[in-house]
C-alpha cells in the first residue's frame, strides 16, 4: 500500500477512518481532534499540533472519518524527507491516538 505523499509547502487534506478494535465509532461533535507530523521513531516533531474540524469537507465524525488538514504554512520549512507519521489524537471523554505513515517530499515549485 502506498503512503499518502505530503509535498512541503503544499496544503494537505487526507481522509483517515479511525477505528477502535477494528471498528468505526462515532466521534462526538464536541470532541477535540488534533494532528501533527512526527518522525517514525517518535523522536522528532515536524510541525505543531493542528486542530481539526468536523466541518471539513468530506469529514464524517459520526463514522470516525477525520479529514486531516495541514496548511502549507505548517510544511513550508520542513527539511525532513521520507517517511513520517501523521499523529492523530481524539479527546472524546478520554484521549486516544492513532498514527498513519506518510511520505514527505520536497516541493520545488514556488
Amino acid at each position: 500500500m502506498s503512503q499518502p505523499k505530503l509535498v512541503t509547502g503544499d496544503d494537505l487534506a487526507i481522509p483517515v477512518t479511525l477505528k477502535k478494535d477494528g471498528v468505526v465509532f462515532a466521534i462526538a461533535d464536541t470532541a477535540t481532534v488534533k494532528a501533527r507530523l512526527v518522525s517514525v521513531d517518535h523522536d522528532a516533531v515536524y510541525c505543531d499540533e493542528i486542530g481539526q474540524s468536523k466541518d471539513t469537507t468530506g469529514a464524517d465524525w459520526s463514522n470516525s472519518l477525520v479529514v486531516v488538514v495541514v496548511a502549507s504554512t505548517d510544511t513550508v520549512d520542513m527539511t525532513h524527507q521520507g517517511l513520517a507519521l501523521l499523529e492523530i489524537q481524539v479527546d472524546d471523554d478520554g484521549k486516544r491516538t492513532w498514527f498513519v505513515i506518510v511520505n514527505i517530499v520536497t516541493g520545488n515549485i514556488d
